[in-house]
């Protein structure tokens, strides 16, 4: 899923197309990418983890959550389709239009289309969003619209989520999350992301000061999680998915069968 948005303040002006219709997520759609995702990420990365600075099994599930993250990777979809299956919330995302139109797939697990070649467009598909945020639901947008590189400040971040969380009735849950995919010690780099500290807001607010408020947010979060990794140690990072084991400890596992050598088997590289 590439160039997950929200949506600038300002936009190219011309003539929209009327919002595409929302599709539900299909049970059988959601159950063949989670299998396919899953394989993707066991066949390219050493480990699939998470850990949370807000536990989400504590979460109220009558109130939506809408996700905000960091935006570096090609995978960063892909990856907040399983950590939200993990949660156990439905999952949905907005992704640029142009960009789904190639991929109409996606819609059958929540995928979202959000125009940005229109003000007008981006404003009506920010509310067929906003239709999803209901309990048991999911929601997530990347506010610096595009990817990024990885040790680029998050600025100037589009006002979409602000906007959604401004117009909707009733509580709402925002959260940051951070992704990076780091080496480790292994042939095969790890995909971990941090789910930082959520807060519940009330639907009242300036949308330039929430959209700050969330750049913070996620900032801290991305700090938080560059420091647990800078030790290069996945202590209290939780397994969401296996990945290769490097060809070292492929060749050691053989040698280990066929008894020559001693000692259990340690999977990753000391």
């Amino acid at each position: 899923m590439d160039d997950l948005a929200g949506v600038r303040a300002s936009g190219v002006s011309r003539a929209a197309r009327a919002p595409a219709k929302y599709q539900a997520p299909r049970p059988v759609a959601v159950w063949a990418f989670a299998r396919y995702f899953r394989g993707l990420f066991r066949r390219h990365f050493a480990s699939v983890r998470w850990a949370a600075l807000d536990e989400p099994t504590a979460w109220d599930r009558a109130v939506p959550v809408l996700f905000v993250s960091n935006h570096t990777n090609w995978w960063d979809g892909f990856f907040s389709f399983i950590l939200t299956q993990e949660f156990g919330l439905t999952f949905h995302i907005l992704m640029e239009a142009a960009n789904l139109d190639r991929y109409p797939a996606f819609k059958r697990i929540g995928t979202m289309p959000l125009r940005r070649d229109s003000r007008m467009g981006a404003w009506d598909d920010l509310h067929a969003a906003g239709r999803v945020l209901r309990p048991g639901a999911a929601l997530w947008i990347y506010p610096q619209g595009r990817r990024r590189p990885a040790g680029e400040r998050l600025e100037q971040l589009e006002r979409g989520a602000a906007h959604l969380a401004v117009r909707h009735a009733g509580a709402l849950r925002i959260c940051p999350v951070a992704f990076r995919y780091p080496f480790v010690s292994e042939q095969l780099p790890e995909a971990i992301a941090l789910v930082g500290r959520s807060w519940l807001h009330d639907g009242i607010g300036d949308r330039k000061a929430l959209t700050e408020r969330i750049g913070s947010a996620i900032a801290d979060t991305v700090a938080s999680l560059d420091t647990r990794l800078s030790a290069e140690a996945l202590e209290g990072f939780r397994l969401l998915v296996p990945g290769k084991l490097s060809v070292n400890k492929r060749m050691d596992r053989v040698r280990h069968r066929l008894g020559l050598l001693r000692g259990p088997f340690e999977a990753r590289n000391g």
